[in-house]
């Protein structure tokens, strides 16, 4: 076992402990009985113990890289982990786990459609297709999830001496490295933007959920701290507004359509560990998540269906059992055909 204390341990601690990394991938008796102990004990870790267990899993599944410059280093460590513990076996990959973040991320098999591509200026572009979700490192060891139907756009020459810069569009979950020592002098090179239509996302070190569709935009700060500004200054006298952990706030254009506190604020990104949750939803929102992320379209018999709804929490892991589930709790038919969904009365 071990006589680390776990109790401050943050996901990137994890994610340096040889005694976590082993019982994530190949876990055992007596492993088991020490986490489930720790979690018993200590359920308040139990979010940060399943992203950083999650960021193994899925650096060690993915095939596709968008920061190859650092694969050696960061596979070092997993990789002595793996080889202290058994006998050597031929590898079928060579894969790195991204040893210095704290991130939920997907447990997810990423197909080779995702688009990888360096574009003018000295910017990357990544994309991912209809139900996709990506994991990116970014120059700074920095990483995001980005989901499905979207794009992410980042400066490939981050020196230190310039704001660390990227352009999002579509849905992605932020993990952003702490640089920044002295709260009270802030260089540029520590600052770290997120650009998003008609906004932008100042931070320092912390975590938070971007979705940027159908004209508005929504953040969720899981940890940390952010600001967020418009970018026409005179849209707003006041400056910009900052975000505390658990601040939910939705943007059309210029004008603030919604602030509110989460009491749950980590479900906003359980789509990085590939579950499907709506809180409240109705049927219009659930019918916009297919389409969006999923690439569906949407044949409804009567538009009135769209503003059925559900009371509580939906959790599901496949498009599959959300619609047997909508389709039970409403009454009605929701049925996968080919790459559209057809909604109809009973």
């Amino acid at each position: 076992m071990t006589d680390r204390d776990y109790t401050h341990y943050t996901s990137s601690d994890f994610l340096e402990d040889d005694f976590f990394i082993h019982w994530v991938i190949r876990p055992d008796r007596k492993a088991n009985a020490f986490w489930q102990t720790f979690l018993r004990q200590h359920p308040e870790k139990e979010t940060v113990v399943r992203e950083a267990a999650a960021i193994i899993r899925v650096y060690r599944s993915q095939q596709t890289f968008t920061n190859e410059a650092h694969r050696e280093d960061i596979w070092k460590r997993i990789d002595a982990t793996i080889h202290r513990e058994t006998i050597t076996k031929t590898r079928t990959f060579h894969i790195p786990v991204y040893m210095r973040v704290a991130a939920a991320v997907a447990l997810v098999a990423v197909s080779a459609f995702i688009l990888f591509t360096v574009i003018g200026h000295g910017k990357h572009t990544v994309r991912t297709a209809f139900g996709e979700v990506k994991a990116i490192t970014l120059p700074d060891q920095s990483i995001v999830m980005l989901n499905g139907n979207s794009e992410l756009v980042y400066k490939g020459n981050w020196n230190g001496e310039s704001q660390r810069e990227v352009w999002i569009k579509g849905e992605a979950y932020f993990d952003v490295n702490h640089i920044n020592k002295d709260t009270a002098n802030i260089l540029p090179g520590h600052r770290f933007i997120v650009h998003s239509p008609g906004i932008d996302i100042q931070v320092l070190g912390t975590s938070f959920n971007v979705k940027s569709r159908r004209n508005k935009t929504n953040i969720a700060l899981i940890s940390g701290k952010i600001e967020v500004n418009y970018i026409d200054p005179s849209s707003v006298a006041s400056g910009g507004i900052v975000l505390r952990p658990g601040d939910y706030v939705e943007y059309a254009g210029s004008k603030l359509l919604t602030r509110k506190k989460l009491v749950r604020p980590h479900k906003i990104a359980t789509w990085t560990v590939r579950e499907i949750t709506f809180m409240d939803p109705s049927l219009n929102d659930i019918a916009e998540t297919l389409q969006d992320n999923y690439g569906y379209a949407i044949n409804v018999e009567d538009q009135e269906l769209m503003n059925l709804k559900i009371e509580g929490e939906i959790s599901v892991t496949s498009v599959q059992e959300l619609l047997a589930l909508v389709s039970s709790t409403l009454g009605i038919r929701m049925e996968e055909a080919g790459n559209e969904i057809i909604i109809t009365k009973r």
